[in-house]
């Protein structure tokens, strides 16, 4: 048993998908299959359900030893931070739009119950800002949709939540109080930032608003501050998400459609510092624990 075995297995066990690992791990697919078939022959258990390389499932051992092989690396870093008597602190980017008060302390606590040493200092950013900044190693991990990581094959990238999509309104837009549903929202404009990956996801929803009954005329405006500029006065509406501050504007209001957004968290693969690992643990629990898949209200 060595170090890549157990790699290859968890990064399969995540994703429940060989190939998409391999993609991961920047390895070829015969090889993470070839480590994962030398574990399973070495602990004399299969540890996985193979339909195909493309979709697999952990068995009962699989399981037992994923939780087994995670809680063993978790407890390694934190051995050689202890060791190496050094603490470095976490440069976490998150999205300058969202509000993440309702979850992002709990996770902070959650790490200094494991390793009362762990610091950790935030920068708010732009999506492009975000990846831009991860890849020049000016931040350790982002918090970010993961439409904006998977195009990098320098990010290792788990997804831990997803969030709602809202339209967003003024009580200043016309004829505001006669806005109960989706379907409601056909005669006005919806306003979107001047970025491709912003255009790209928000043109996705069109298939949403099919079931509504109608296609969204799209406005694309500067960028994102134009957007709520706009939407603030009245002026047009917008698809924001569930996370997004401006949602505790009081002048503000919000319909719910029936479509969500990936959110993950990002780091650079080669990267040395334990604190990423200890903090996306926790973070993905504590999400994960929630009762609801968005983990903000």
């Amino acid at each position: 048993m060595n170090d890549r075995q157990i790699e290859c297995f968890l990064e399969a066990g995540r994703l429940l998908n060989f190939t998409r690992a391999a993609e991961s791990l920047l390895l070829p697919q015969p090889a993470v299959s070839r480590y994962i078939s030398a574990l399973e022959k070495e602990l004399g258990v299969p540890l996985f359900l193979r339909e195909s390389t493309r979709k697999v499932v952990l068995t009962e051992a699989g399981k037992a030893y994923y939780n087994l092989f995670q809680r063993t690396a978790l407890e390694l870093s934190r051995a050689k931070q202890a060791l190496s008597n050094t603490s470095p602190t976490l440069r976490l980017g998150i999205n300058k739009s969202w509000s993440t008060s309702s979850f992002l302390p709990e996770v902070v606590a959650r790490c200094r119950a494991f390793d009362p040493n762990f610091r950790i200092t935030y920068e708010c950013l732009g999506f492009k800002e975000l990846s831009a900044a991860l890849k020049e190693n000016r931040l350790d991990a982002v918090l970010s949709f993961e439409n904006y990581l998977a195009d990098s094959s320098e990010f290792a990238i788990e997804r831990v939540a997803s969030v709602q999509r809202l339209i967003v309104y003024s009580d200043l837009l016309p004829d505001y109080e006669q806005l109960m549903t989706p379907a409601d929202f056909f005669r006005y404009d919806f306003l979107i930032a001047d970025d491709p990956l912003i255009r790209r996801l928000v043109e996705e929803s069109e298939t949403t608003f099919q079931s509504y009954h109608f296609v969204p005329h799209f406005r694309t405006v500067p960028n994102q501050e134009t957007v709520m500029f706009y939407v603030e006065n009245g002026a047009g509406v917008a698809l924001l998400d569930q996370w997004c501050y401006a949602l505790y504007h009081p002048r503000l209001h919000n319909i719910h459609i029936d479509e969500h957004i990936p959110v993950a968290i990002a780091w650079r693969r080669n990267s040395s510092v334990s604190s990423v690992t200890l903090f996306r643990e926790c973070l993905s629990e504590c999400l994960q624990s929630r009762a609801q898949p968005t983990a903000a209200q």
